[in-house]
């Protein structure tokens, strides 16, 4: 899978409006396992960094024998988990309302 078909596959139709963590039921979209050089395409960072981030669990991945592989659905919520608004820390799920 080439980094630009990953991109489309993480992107696409991935979570409702909402912002919700789980998958849509009856989906298998989350089946289109990301390989280490995929995700290292999305992210933009070396895979020096990402076979660190799963060591230390900041990043789910499943192991298949020697093989690492990513769900969209885990590289959704660690990005999700370090949303922040420029100001304050990561983002939590807040009612904004203004006034």
């Amino acid at each position: 899978m080439t980094s630009e078909a990953a991109a489309a596959n993480v992107g696409r139709n991935s979570y409702p409006a909402a912002r919700s963590t789980a998958p849509p039921e009856g989906s298998y979209w989350d089946l289109d396992l990301l390989t280490p050089d995929d995700v290292c395409a999305l992210l933009k960072v070396k895979k020096s960094w990402l076979y660190d981030a799963v060591e230390n669990g900041a990043l789910e991945a499943i192991r298949l024998g020697k093989q690492l592989r990513f769900r969209p659905s885990a590289l959704i919520r660690y990005l999700d988990e370090r949303v922040s608004n420029g100001n304050e820390g990561p983002v939590q799920d807040r009612d904004v309302r203004s006034g």
